[in-house]
């Protein structure tokens, strides 16, 4: 008969001790597959919301990189056109979508407000992107713009504006002088983020290049790649036909340009590993205490196997696969219990609150994510292997007289 064998015929034995431990260790595996399918899905929103936002590259003058522009369009791409051709001959892009970034000022007539304003290319911003998707009245630009804008639905109200309404925007020219156009709101959208929906409106480009006086420029290139792109040769690539062409060009990773993504992935990396720390403790802490107690139950059991004849490895092994096989099977019923779970939430419908600054909450989504699982496995294992390591230590090392003695 093997040790495992007898492990097995020992924890069948003890029944509630065996069923309160595999609880433990059950609950502790569902933690961490439950938690980790939940921060992987999330960063995988976060991920395509940035992406989303902010492309996969971007590219911008050399100048631009890491500072700001004191003026419109200090460091804007001339001939912005040609750059963008040039970009989209690479076989890994989906989509080069030019953007003007400016500030100014509108006004109806009655109140002026303040805006944050980009100028895109109208059908391939709606088709590469979900600007079209954030529309909550109205219709999204297209063709080439024309007069039309849309509006954050913040921004709208704040100047009392609504569809159809004409709007005089204002703003500085590359060269200082102020420039003034007449616009349509054609739409209004949830851009999600209060203090960008309160200031938020996007035109076509050739009205924005019509206000700033700067045909022909542009502030940056977004470049959407395809799903098997690699980010890294497509940007080697873009950057050296762009320099070879003349232009002096950056090309800037989306995680640099997304620096909230990287802050809140950082901060749930160290959630979960506290958490999974406190995990960790909590069932070698069980684990340890129930051991102990099973060593202390059974010390005339193992003098009689030590006076038969078992060597003291043969008993510090027995308790090991006691724990391993506790493990073994909390993992199993833990990992049932965890799916379970993440059916049941995912078919909720629970909308998690809105995160801090944005307007929406979001559904929760549970990911299977086979990491979580596997990492959950390994904690459980190695937990229970070290909670069993030193009450079946202490087994081994009892004296074969006192332990035949023991009341």
């Amino acid at each position: 008969m093997n040790g495992f064998h007898l492990a097995l015929r020992n924890l069948a034995r003890q029944r509630r001790r065996s069923a309160l431990m595999g609880t433990v260790v059950a609950f502790g595996f569902a933690a961490f597959a439950l938690a980790g399918g939940f921060i992987a899905q999330t960063f995988e929103a976060l991920k395509e919301g940035s992406i989303q936002r902010v492309g996969h590259l971007q590219v911008v003058d050399r100048r631009a990189a890491g500072k700001s522009e004191e003026s419109t369009l200090e460091f804007g791409l001339k001939d912005g056109d040609k750059a963008r051709s040039i970009a989209a001959r690479d076989p890994a892009v989906a989509a080069v979508l030019p953007r003007i970034d400016f500030v100014g000022l509108a006004s109806n007539g009655v109140k002026s407000s303040p805006f944050l304003g980009v100028g895109v290319d109208p059908d391939p911003e709606a088709r590469a992107t979900a600007a079209g998707e954030l529309v909550t009245a109205g219709r999204y630009l297209s063709g080439d713009g024309g007069d039309d804008i849309v509006l954050g639905t913040g921004l709208a109200a704040g100047l009392s504006v609504g569809l159809g309404d004409r709007l005089t925007l204002m703003a500085s020219t590359p060269d200082g002088s102020l420039n003034a156009v007449d616009a349509v709101v054609v739409g209004l959208v949830d851009v999600h983020i209060k203090e960008l929906n309160d200031r938020y409106l996007a035109g076509g480009v050739s009205l924005v290049s019509r206000l700033l006086q700067s045909s022909g420029v542009v502030s940056r290139l977004v470049i959407f790649l395809k799903s098997e792109a690699d980010e890294d040769a497509a940007a080697a690539r873009l950057s050296a036909a762009l320099n070879e062409a003349g232009f002096p060009a950056e090309i800037l990773r989306w995680r640099t340009l997304a620096t909230f993504y990287g802050q809140v992935r950082m901060l749930y990396i160290g959630i979960f590993g506290f958490v999974g720390t406190v995990l960790v403790v909590i069932v070698i802490l069980s684990a340890a205490i129930v051991m102990t107690m099973a060593v202390t139950e059974r010390t005339r059991e193992i003098g009689t196997l030590r006076a038969l004849g078992t060597r003291p490895s043969g008993i510090r092994n027995l308790f090991l696969a006691e724990g391993v096989l506790l493990a073994l099977a909390g993992c199993l019923v833990g990992a049932a219990f965890a799916l379970a779970v993440r059916a049941v939430l995912n078919a909720s419908g629970i909308v998690l609150p809105p995160a801090p600054g944005a307007t929406r909450g979001f559904a929760i989504v549970v990911k299977f994510y086979p990491l979580a699982y596997a990492v959950g496995f390994a904690s459980m294992l190695v937990t229970m292997t070290v909670a069993s390591f030193f009450p079946a230590r202490r087994a081994a090392r009892m004296p074969i007289v006192d332990a035949l003695a023991h009341v």
